[in-house]
């Protein structure tokens, strides 16, 4: 499997890493993982959505407008998300992009943004959210691969 999400319940965050060939069912059920459970959901302050280490990347259309409804309807229990994705292919950025176009800022509450590295998404987090995240956990295991 091509991700694995990890929760720093501390900081109300959530980091999606991707990895290897990613293929857009996958994005759709980490779409639903990620949002879920609900108390989890509505404590989340930021997503960072990690595309650093993928290796090729297979989502058509019909598959960002999937995962577009589902975080519109996420939105519904939490209009307060800061989420970036780091997305250094063209053609990731580009579904990105296209994903905030069908569901905008406005529309959810959320404030997002498309970066090409890891390191832009946080520096992005730190000036626009809280200049203390660390991006960490305190506790081990918490992240898992699936």
């Amino acid at each position: 499997m091509a991700y694995s999400i990890e929760y720093i319940q501390e900081e109300g965050g959530l980091i999606v890493h991707w990895h290897g060939a990613v293929e857009g069912k996958e994005v759709i059920r980490s779409y639903y993982e990620r949002y879920s459970p609900l108390e989890r959901l509505q404590s989340l302050r930021y997503i960072i959505t990690d595309y650093s280490d993928v290796t090729h990347f297979n989502m058509n259309p019909e598959d960002v407008r999937t995962i577009a409804e589902i975080a519109r309807q996420a939105a519904k229990h939490n209009h307060n998300i800061f989420g970036v994705a780091a997305m250094p292919a063209a053609l990731a950025y580009g579904i990105a992009r296209m994903w905030q176009g069908y569901a905008s800022d406005e529309e959810t509450g959320w404030r997002t943004r498309v970066v090409k590295t890891r390191k832009e998404a946080e520096d992005w987090l730190l000036a626009n959210l809280d200049k203390n995240l660390s991006f960490r956990c305190a506790q081990k295991n918490t992240a898992r691969n699936l």
